[in-house]
């Protein structure tokens, strides 16, 4: 049994359209969501989180940045059967679907470290290029206009190794 089995969707009285995942934490954070949202935009929501939770099959405390990687893997290769549709037989899912997703999952575990629920956001939020990975630096970029020619001529030999041409 997974963590939770079908999204529920109630109409309210008024014509509102309520989702609701069984989960409080995850209820909570879909009213915040429903009370600045359109309707539709409460039901992506909620069918995101569904999907990500199925996958991980976690509780919000438990998940991790591996999890949240994992995840990514998983819906570009569209193949991890849990039944995501892929967009087709042999490609995953779109980089739109997959980036609304990680929205959705990033936007909850912001508003969960604001209630002080969790202590991070375990949602990636840009991966590091190879130069700060290897601890490089990137030289320093100094406008023509407050620079002489020969502070320029200094700057340009003592950055010389740095420089790639």
């Amino acid at each position: 049994m997974s963590l939770f089995d079908d999204c529920l969707i109630r109409v309210a009285p008024d014509g509102e359209v309520q989702a609701r995942l069984g989960v409080d934490l995850l209820d909570d954070y879909l009213e915040f969501v429903a009370a600045r949202c359109r309707p539709n935009t409460v039901l992506a929501v909620a069918f995101d989180l569904k999907v990500f939770f199925a996958f991980v099959g976690k509780p919000t405390s438990g998940v991790c940045g591996a999890d949240v990687l994992a995840f990514i893997s998983a819906q570009r290769a569209g193949g991890d059967g849990r039944r995501v549709r892929a967009v087709d037989e042999a490609g995953g899912l779109s980089s739109r679907t997959v980036a609304r997703r990680l929205s959705s999952v990033s936007g909850l575990f912001g508003y969960l470290l604001a209630r002080g629920d969790v202590t991070a956001n375990p949602v990636p939020r840009g991966l590091p290029t190879r130069r700060e990975q290897l601890g490089q630096r990137q030289p320093g970029c100094r406008s023509s206009s407050a620079v002489t020619r020969s502070e320029e001529v200094a700057w340009i030999e003592a950055h010389r190794d740095e420089l790639t041409l």
